[in-house]
């Protein structure tokens, strides 16, 4: 059977309509021969997968090229990873100038029996002859319908150097899916796009980036401005609509940063109007919520650090005294690991220990709660309970979530809650440490996974991860009204949108923020919710220009619930320092790549005032896969200068 355009559905394309764009060809797929599956830096064989051509599925002209994939998850000899990354390619040999070009279009059709994955299905990048992108320049494709026609338009950052294209690229991870999983992407019709005139690709304003007491904007064009014509305008109003502070600014290329002296503007809420002009016409525009830092206010600055699970669990407390010579505010203390089974102990068991923390530390100590407890531990969990639990059976009943107490285990998991909460208390703590992280099986964040293996309605399981969001703050207004929460990620910037559902979808964790969001607004309780920055701007950045970017891009995601909650929701941030690159394993090895900017701790200074200048309230994750033992003499010694420096640049002391 034959797919011709009749059948075509344009799913994603630009907001402009193809009269905006001149185009150019860049692959029609007659012949397929250019193109070769693996990946050219690991493995090329990859045989579960094909790249061939298909005359059956076809969009314009004879043919098409079909990545056939069968997910397989056994284990081979003389392979590293049975879960792979199944890859086809094209080398563009000479490389390409796209320079003066805005996106790539292409049609893609794909073909499968099996349910798709929520959020990630297939990638697709550009490769640039001479660069290096931590990560990799990968875009993910939204919003994939099987059985019909997609038109799929992919910008080009304009913060690239595009002169020299030298590779194309699709891939997907075999961990997105189930083992025995068959899919087939047909792609067709491939072209370069230029805009006819200039549009507003994003443009993002942040309090946080150029120094409290300014305003920066990132605004990035596709299409190419006319100096002579095109210029940038912002205008910062309160919630009222009252004009706080004007400025304009020629356009000199498609992407660029401004800076906006806000002086006289009081630190708060208002919103940021960024008007692109021809001459005096508006010919696009942008608005966003933002808050307005204090000036001057030195950062709260938090220890959380799997090291301190060693120290809280071993004979004595003792080596928590160090920290009160180091540059830290607070350090968080688990009660109960992640993957903690026993029976949850009672108020008075607890009591001992907290009076040893109190008396030992100078500085705060939070409570950190797990919310794994009440996270299931499926046969085929992508997760760590089988490896790290004592009794994994706890875990192995529970029915992806507990969202109903089906095996107690959401009891569990509230009374340690409650426990927390009241020991802060106790303490006369500020607050408590919400790890929101799925240790378990890590597809339970995705509602759709969520509900159809637990066989409930999208809303009902939204509407059931809620209240559990609902009875944290519910325990919070009993306890301890004045408790702040800081969780080390919200994922409230995570928009996960499932075909047939008209909601708003978050991942698991987005929606128990917003249960706690609301419960708090509507009870005008006094306690805060601080979404720590795990996920973004995340524990590694290559510099503070990299640094810079993502809290800004942060600032514009999370702008709507920080709008929605002006007196709940807060921001904090967060980075994972090491002292000798040389010595880093797993993770902390991989992520800096093969020309680290950051060597040693004295390279940090800058990412660490970066990062304290930005955010009231910063965490540092003290890893062992960078050997930073926070609780060693001579490390401490090693850190705390650095540290508090930094905590006094950013504060202007």
């Amino acid at each position: 059977m034959r797919y011709w355009l009749l059948a075509v559905i344009a799913l994603f394309c630009s907001a402009a309509g193809a009269d905006d764009f001149t185009f150019a060809p860049l692959d029609d797929f007659e012949d397929a021969s250019p193109w070769v599956k693996g990946d050219p830096n690991t493995d090329m064989t990859q045989r579960d997968s094909a790249v061939v051509p298909s005359t059956e599925v076809v969009h314009q002209g004879e043919q098409s090229l079909a990545f056939m994939i069968h997910v397989n998850w056994t284990p081979r000899e003389g392979e590293e990873y049975p879960r792979g990354w199944p890859m086809m390619s094209r080398d563009l040999d000479p490389p390409r100038d796209w320079s003066d070009q805005d996106r790539v279009f292409f049609w893609l059709y794909t073909q499968t029996d099996d349910p798709l994955p929520q959020d990630r299905v297939l990638r697709v990048g550009f490769f640039i002859e001479g660069e290096e992108v931590v990560g990799g320049p990968w875009y993910t494709i939204p919003g994939i319908v099987p059985g019909q026609w997609q038109e799929i338009s992919v910008p080009l950052d304009p913060g690239r150097d595009w002169t020299r294209v030298n590779r194309i690229s699709f891939y997907v991870a075999e961990g997105w899916y189930q083992d025995e999983d068959q899919i087939t992407f047909y792609v067709d019709d491939m072209r370069l796009a230029r805009r006819t005139s200039p549009v507003l690709l994003s443009a993002s304003a942040s309090a946080r980036t150029a120094g409290r007491g300014s305003l920066a904007l990132d605004v990035a064009l596709e299409g190419q401005p006319d100096p002579a014509r095109h210029s940038v305008r912002c205008t910062v109003t309160d919630l009222a609509g009252a004009e706080q502070a004007s400025f304009r600014w020629r356009l000199e290329g498609q992407s660029q940063q401004f800076a906006m002296d806000l002086t006289g503007v009081a630190p708060g809420s208002h919103h940021a109007r960024i008007e692109l002009l021809d001459g005096e016409d508006v010919i696009d525009s942008r608005e966003q919520y933002f808050r307005c830092l204090q000036p001057g206010r030195r950062t709260y600055l938090s220890l959380i650090s799997f090291y301190s699970s060693g120290v809280w669990n071993g004979d004595s407390l003792e080596p928590l005294r160090i920290l009160n010579d180091s540059a830290y505010a607070a350090v968080a203390l688990p009660f109960w690991g992640a993957y903690y089974t026993d029976p949850v102990e009672d108020w008075e068991d607890l009591l001992p220990k907290l009076d040893e923390a109190r008396a030992i530390l100078e500085i705060d100590p939070w409570p950190w709660v797990f919310s794994n407890r009440f996270i299931g531990s499926p046969e085929d969990a992508s997760g760590h309970a089988s490896a790290h639990a004592p009794d994994p059976a706890y875990f192995e009943r529970i029915p992806i979530l507990d969202l109903d107490d089906e095996t107690g285990a959401r009891a569990d998991m509230m009374k340690m809650w409650r426990l927390g909460v009241r020991a802060a208390k106790y303490w006369q703590s500020p607050g408590i440490v919400l790890d929101l992280e799925a240790y378990n099986n890590y597809p339970s964040y995705h509602i759709k996974y969520t509900a159809e293996r637990r066989g409930e309605s999208y809303a009902e399981v939204i509407r059931k991860v809620e209240l559990v969001g609902e009875d944290l703050a519910r325990i919070i207004e009993n306890e301890y009204p004045q408790c702040i929460v800081w969780t080390l990620f919200s994922r409230l910037e995570v928009i996960s949108p499932i075909e047939g559902y008209e909601g708003t979808v978050h991942p698991v964790p987005g929606h128990i923020s917003l249960g706690f969001l609301r419960y708090a607004q509507e009870h005008d309780l006094p306690c805060r919710l601080l979404c720590g920055g795990e996920t973004t701007p995340g524990y590694y950045n290559p510099n503070p220009e990299a640094l810079r970017a993502k809290i800004s891009q942060r600032d514009r995601d999370m702008a709507p619930y920080l709008e929605r909650f002006p007196d709940h929701l807060f921001l904090a941030g967060t980075i994972s320092p090491y002292h000798d690159i040389t010595i880093n394993t797993s993770w902390m090895k991989d992520r800096p790549g093969e020309n680290p900017e950051i060597r040693t701790l004295d390279d940090f200074a800058p990412m660490f005032e970066t990062l304290f200048s930005a955010y009231d309230w910063n965490w540092i994750y003290a890893s062992s896969a960078a050997r930073t033992m926070p609780y060693d003499p001579a490390h401490n010694e090693m850190y705390t200068p650095v540290l508090a420096a930094a905590l006094t640049a950013a504060a202007g002391e």
